[in-house]
């Protein structure tokens, strides 16, 4: 991991994208669980306004990742693509190098 400093809305609004992202493409796959999952991930971030907020929040977030049958668990090139970005921002919102603006 690098040392660069991020700020807290750059990385939301990043993790808040890939979500509605996931969002997009869970519906166009008619994936029902995937979609309630990126309105509950919507929810946990929309509000947040700290660093300690954020890093919270990215931690809740992580739960629903694991193997078989869990949130990482895809079945298109799509929505790797957006699990993955979604991923990259969720470990950038655990970082201790965020820094409020």
């Amino acid at each position: 991991m690098s040392s660069k400093r991020w700020a807290l809305e750059t990385v939301r609004d990043e993790i808040l994208s890939a979500i509605a992202e996931v969002r997009t493409v869970a519906r166009s796959e008619s994936d029902k669980q995937r979609s309630h999952a990126a309105d509950w991930l919507h929810e946990l971030f929309v509000g947040v306004a700290d660093r300690r907020g954020l890093r919270a929040a990215a931690a809740k977030a992580f739960s629903l990742y694991g193997g078989t049958g869990s949130f990482s668990d895809v079945g298109s090139a799509e929505s790797a693509h957006a699990v993955d970005r979604l991923a990259k921002g969720l470990r950038r919102g655990r970082s201790w190098f965020l820094r409020n603006s």
